[in-house]
């Protein structure tokens, strides 16, 4: 299986949980990609992939809000349809049901499948998620 990892944010936090996500995907010999919204010049064609996941810190004072860069991502990407999708979220204290209700939404409207979402407080937390891949 393929697997893509699309993220945002700055903090080394994001980083080491798609890190583990993506460890506990390659532990079973599947096949990983991490791509972060702010830095790709492209956009990559998701055809290839057989789940994607989207991960975003929360924003905004009321929370609810996310980067940009990841809804430019989404909004400019192909292949997401019929593609199944989990998106996770690292908290903030109010606004975490409504950032993942946005990328939800925001996937959906692309015609993917949204199969599982969480919020990732720590790393067993996101190597759990990671193997969701092995559930479906």
């Amino acid at each position: 299986m393929r697997a893509l990892i699309i993220y945002s944010g700055q903090s080394k936090r994001m980083k080491a949980i798609v890190e583990v996500i993506s460890s506990a995907i390659q532990s079973k010999g599947d096949e990983v990609k991490e791509v972060k919204a702010e830095r790709s010049g492209e956009v990559t064609s998701l055809f290839i992939y057989d789940l994607v996941y989207v991960g975003s810190p929360v924003l905004g004072f009321w929370g609810g809000k996310f980067p940009e860069p990841l809804a430019s991502y989404i909004k400019n990407s192909s292949g997401l349809e019929g593609k199944k999708t989990a998106v996770f979220v690292t908290p903030r204290v109010i606004g975490v049901t409504r950032t993942l209700r946005r990328i939800m939404k925001l996937l959906e409207g692309k015609g993917s499948i949204v199969i599982a979402f969480r919020t990732i407080k720590n790393l067993p937390q996101a190597k759990d998620f990671g193997k969701i891949l092995y559930r479906i």
